[in-house]
């Protein structure tokens, strides 16, 4: 979802400020369609056409996040060839649009003869870390984990080990950082890159600081979605409940479509939110043991009759009278902008840093996998719009830890100037992609180069 979501907005920008036709594929790893993809797919607008290729046999659901996904992309090559050539019958096709983990398909661009582009659905600073990986890796003495000095990557905060992308933290001689370093080298093979950001947030994007590629780069962000998606009698209620709280009053938290915690530590949230007394709209999943990724592919359902039973006993009594609790999924984009919301409580994925920062809500930081605990570092330090929870030696994160931090955000000086930054970044990002803007100058040129290819 963190990738079809910004796409699905790339292409509606495509389709209806530069005159191009939009097939956007998606390669599904799972038969049954989640319920964000349901809610994308009824929202798609006119003149973008969305596929959902046909899943691939399954790998075992124990299987990491990343394999699943690569596994779904490779196994969709021959769709999106026979797709391909269909559309030239009827017009020329302009450009193949990959994400990280679908390169492989670049060899149909080679045989069409068409540019191949990748849309980068999260920052510069990971795409950074792709670039430098290569000569980074070939350089190093160990293991990623023991490292004592960070690693420094020029415009970016200094990555320290333990915020490194967990494929980065196993032996390197094992599987998975193979297969990590090898999609790092694929992000090269593409003729051009767009970078779901913009200048104010990471200002070095394309400015070739980097020293490692002559790639043409282009930040054509924030690019997260906006329009509605669909009516839902469950949604429209949260709606209303936000309608009745004080401005700014409303903790939100959600820790995305993939995102899942322990038992005992939902129990400590669900503990740390009483400690508040804020007021509060929380996206909770059944909890999972194995995993912060539980629920990553929309395969988790929750259809039994007590579907928060895991919760503490009486919490949603309790805090009946100030909170609400959604099993699975929420309007999201629709809670940010809403007036009463002063905290989002984030696994830090970049589409919601980035919905987050449109609304100029600032963030409470609690990153779960991926590189989500690189983005709250730059969250933090770079952009200032965000705390960071920090876990005690176990990797548990205490009542008193997250009630402090929510405080911090919700109450006083320092929230109060978070809120002012992030409204900034919101100025500017809107700004961005505004006509004249950067983000939108930069999207035109690489659509115009895409049509000048084709004619």
């Amino acid at each position: 979802m963190g990738h079809l979501i910004p796409f699905a907005e790339l292409a509606r920008r495509l389709v209806a400020d530069h005159g191009l036709g939009a097939t956007l594929l998606f390669a599904a790893a799972a038969d049954t369609p989640s319920q964000q993809y349901a809610s994308v797919a009824a929202s798609v607008p006119d003149g973008v056409n969305l596929v959902a290729l046909p899943a691939p046999p399954a790998l075992p659901s124990t299987a990491p996040v990343r394999e699943r996904a690569t596994h779904a992309a490779v196994s969709s090559v021959p769709h999106v060839r026979e797709i391909a050539r269909s559309l030239t019958s009827t017009a020329p096709l302009a450009a193949l649009v990959v994400d990280m983990v679908s390169v492989p398909a670049r060899d149909v661009a080679t045989e069409l003869g068409v540019p191949c582009y990748m849309f980068f659905t999260s920052p510069w600073m990971l795409l950074s870390l792709f670039l430098h990986l290569p000569e980074i890796d070939a350089g190093l003495v160990g293991e990623y984990r023991d490292a004592t000095e960070p690693i420094r990557l020029p415009g970016c905060v200094p990555i320290h080990a333990h915020e490194l992308p967990g494929s980065m933290l196993v032996d390197r001689g094992s599987d998975a950082f193979g297969s990590f370093l090898s999609m790092a080298k694929d992000v090269s093979r593409v003729d051009g890159i767009l970078v779901n950001t913009f200048g104010a947030l990471e200002p070095v994007v394309g400015d070739g600081t980097d020293g490692v590629t002559e790639l043409p780069m282009h930040a054509v962000g924030p690019l997260v979605w906006t329009r509605p998606a669909g009516v839902n009698p469950d949604h429209s209620r949260v709606i209303r409940w936000l309608d009745q709280q004080p401005h700014g009053s409303v903790v939100y938290l959600s820790f995305g479509s993939g995102g899942t915690l322990t038992l005992r530590q939902t129990t400590e949230l669900a503990l740390a939110l009483e400690m508040t007394q804020c007021r509060f709209v929380w996206v909770v999943k059944r909890p999972d043991e194995d995993t912060a990724s539980g629920a990553f592919f929309g395969t988790r359902r929750q259809e039994d009759d007590d579907a928060l039973g895991f919760l503490p006993e009486g919490f949603v009594k309790r805090t009946s009278g100030v909170g609400l609790v959604l099993p699975l999924w929420a309007p999201q984009t629709a809670i940010l902008a809403h007036a009463s919301v002063g905290c989002f409580v984030t696994h830090c994925g970049w589409n919601s840093s980035l919905e987050s920062i449109l609304n100029g809500v600032p963030m409470v930081a609690w990153p779960l996998y991926a590189e989500q605990k690189m983005n709250a570092a730059m969250l933090e330090v770079q952009a200032r719009v965000a705390v960071r929870v920090h876990a005690d030696a176990h990797g548990f994160f205490s009542k008193e830890e997250i009630a402090g931090v929510i405080r911090r955000v919700m109450d006083g000086e320092e929230g109060a100037c978070m809120r002012r930054r992030a409204s900034e970044l919101r100025d500017k990002a809107e700004q961005a992609l505004t006509e004249g803007g950067s983000s939108a100058l930069a999207l035109a040129h690489v659509a115009g180069t895409w049509r000048s290819s084709c004619t």
